[in-house]
């Protein structure tokens, strides 16, 4: 699983990770050594540069990215 996936994953499940998140995107983004494009992505929540990113093109989405609890 890449650092990409595994933040994805874990913003979905982790309520504290996700509101370190929402208070520093750059430092969570740090932690998992995402790459400058991951990074670029995430910032721009491009939902389609994300599933390319992560090998996750099939899935399908909203166009919204958010934390939940």
């Amino acid at each position: 699983m890449s650092d990409l996936t595994k933040l994805l994953q874990d913003l979905g499940q982790d309520a504290e990770l996700c509101e370190a998140y929402i208070e520093d995107p750059e430092r969570v983004m740090e932690r998992y050594k995402l790459a400058d494009e991951e990074k670029q992505a995430m910032r721009d929540k491009d939902v389609e540069k994300l599933k390319k990113l992560t090998g996750l093109e099939n899935i399908k989405a909203n166009g919204t990215i958010q934390c939940h609890d």
